[in-house]
C-alpha cells in the first residue's frame, strides 16, 4: 500500500512539473507570435484519445499524459499550439467557430503545423501527416546514395572520392528535380536532434553550415523540454524535405562522430590542450568544406550512367541558383517555427594554428560514407522506419 501510495506521489509530482513547462510554452509561444493571450490553467487529463482540450467555461487547457510520456516533445507543443487556437478565436473572435475560418487563422497566426489544424480524431493519421512519407523516386534515390556510401569506405583515396562526389551530384539532381517541378506545396517537414546537453558546441555549429550550405536543409539551436527527466537541453532543428532531413541528420552524426574520434586521435597523439580543440574542429570542418567546394569548382557537373555514357550535367551557377530558391521555400517553415530568432556565433580558432591545420588536413581526408561506429542503422534504417 505504501508503495502504491509512493508511485502515485511521484506521477502527481511529475504532472505538476509537466504543468509548468507548458505553462512556460504557453508564455514563450504568446512571446514568439507577438500575441496576448490570457495564461490559463494547465491540466494533464488521463485520457488518451482526447490529447488536448480547452474548457472555455473554466478557461482550463488540458493536455494528454499519454501524449506526453509517449511522443516527442515538438508534438505535445504542436497539439497545445492547437488548443491555443482555439483559445485565440474564444478571447478575439467571440467563439465564433469550431475549426472554420476563424480558427484556420488563428492557427496560421500561431504557427500551428498544418497537419495539426484540422480537429481529426484519428492521432496516427496526423502522426503520420506530420512526419510525412517518401516519394517512391525519393526512396530510389536514397538507396543509391546509401550504396555509394558503401563505396565510400574504399582505403583507396580516389574511389572514396569519386563515390561522394556521385553521391552529392545524386542528391543536387533530384533536389533540383524537386525544385523546377514547381511544387505549390512543398511540404517543408523539420526534424529535431538532441543530445541531452546544455550546451551546442563549436563543432556541432560549423556542422550546421555544411548541412545549410550543401544538403537542402536550414538549421536552427535552440531548446526542447524532455518529459522523462523534466529537463530543458539544447538542441538542433533541422528544416526541410523528408528525404533532405534523412541525408542531413546521417552526414550531421557522421561528420560529428568522425570529428571527436579524429580530435580524440590528435589530442593523445601530441598532448592537445583544452584549448586546441576549437582550432581543431574548425580545421576539421573547414576541410569538409573543401571536399565540398570541390564539387561546385568545374563549370558543369558530370554523372556517368550504366553504359558509360554522360547522363546529365548540372550547371554550376543554375544549381546555386536553385539551392538559394530552396532555402527561401524552407525559411517559410523556419518562420512558423521560429518567428523571432537570435545570431549564431561560432567558436574562436586560430587559423594558423597546429591544431586547425591538422584538423583542416583530416577534414580533406574524410568522405560522407557508410558506417559510423557507434552509430545506428544509416539511411538504410530510416528508408525501413
Amino acid at each position: 500500500m505504501i508503495m502504491i501510495d509512493t508511485m502515485k506521489k511521484q506521477v502527481e509530482d511529475m504532472e505538476i512539473r509537466w504543468a509548468k513547462q507548458l505553462y512556460r510554452e504557453h508564455k514563450n509561444i504568446s512571446w514568439q507570435y507577438g500575441i496576448d493571450l490570457t495564461p490559463p490553467a494547465i491540466n494533464i487529463s488521463s485520457g488518451r484519445k482526447e490529447l488536448g482540450l480547452l474548457n472555455h467555461g473554466t478557461k482550463t487547457l488540458s493536455i494528454s499524459s499519454h501524449l506526453i510520456q509517449t511522443e516527442a516533445w515538438d508534438i505535445v507543443v504542436e497539439v497545445l499550439k492547437h488548443e491555443m487556437a482555439h483559445q485565440y478565436v474564444s478571447e478575439f473572435y467571440d467563439n465564433a467557430d469550431g475549426h472554420g475560418k476563424y480558427f484556420k487563422k488563428a492557427c496560421k497566426k500561431l504557427g500551428v503545423h498544418p497537419a495539426f489544424v484540422a480537429g481529426s480524431k484519428d492521432f496516427h493519421k496526423t502522426l503520420q501527416e506530420f512526419k510525412g512519407s517518401l516519394p517512391p523516386d525519393a526512396q530510389k534515390m536514397l538507396r543509391k546514395v546509401e550504396k555509394l556510401m558503401a563505396l565510400g569506405q574504399s582505403s583507396k583515396e580516389a574511389e572514396a572520392q569519386a563515390a561522394s562526389r556521385k553521391a552529392n551530384y545524386l542528391l543536387n539532381k533530384y533536389n533540383l528535380q524537386r525544385i523546377n517541378a514547381h511544387d505549390d506545396n512543398p511540404d517543408i517537414k523539420y526534424l529535431t536532434i538532441c543530445h541531452k546537453k546544455k550546451r551546442i558546441e563549436s563543432i556541432q555549429r560549423a556542422i550546421l553550415s555544411i548541412l545549410r550550405d550543401y544538403y537542402y536543409v536550414n538549421c536552427i539551436t535552440s531548446d526542447t523540454y524532455n518529459a522523462q527527466d523534466d529537463t530543458v537541453y539544447r538542441c538542433i532543428v533541422l528544416i526541410g524535405k523528408k528525404e533532405a532531413l534523412i541525408v542531413a541528420e546521417y552526414v550531421y552524426h557522421f561528420l560529428l562522430d568522425t570529428g571527436r574520434t579524429l580530435w580524440q586521435s590528435f589530442k593523445k597523439k601530441n598532448n592537445a590542450k583544452r584549448g586546441d580543440k576549437v582550432s581543431f574542429d574548425m580545421g576539421f570542418i573547414a576541410g569538409i568544406e573543401h571536399n565540398h567546394k570541390l564539387m561546385f569548382e568545374d563549370s558543369i557537373m558530370e554523372n556517368s550512367n550504366s553504359k558509360g555514357n554522360i547522363d546529365t550535367t548540372l550547371p554550376v551557377k543554375a544549381t546555386k541558383a536553385l539551392m538559394t530558391q530552396h532555402h527561401e521555400e524552407i525559411c517559410k517553415e523556419k518562420s512558423r517555427l521560429f518567428p523571432k530568432l537570435s545570431t549564431v556565433r561560432y567558436g574562436r580558432h586560430q587559423a594558423s594554428s597546429g591544431a586547425f591545420k591538422e584538423g583542416f588536413n583530416n577534414g580533406k581526408n574524410t568522405h560522407i560514407k557508410k558506417g559510423v561506429s557507434n552509430r545506428g542503422t544509416g539511411i538504410s534504417g530510416f528508408l525501413e522506419a
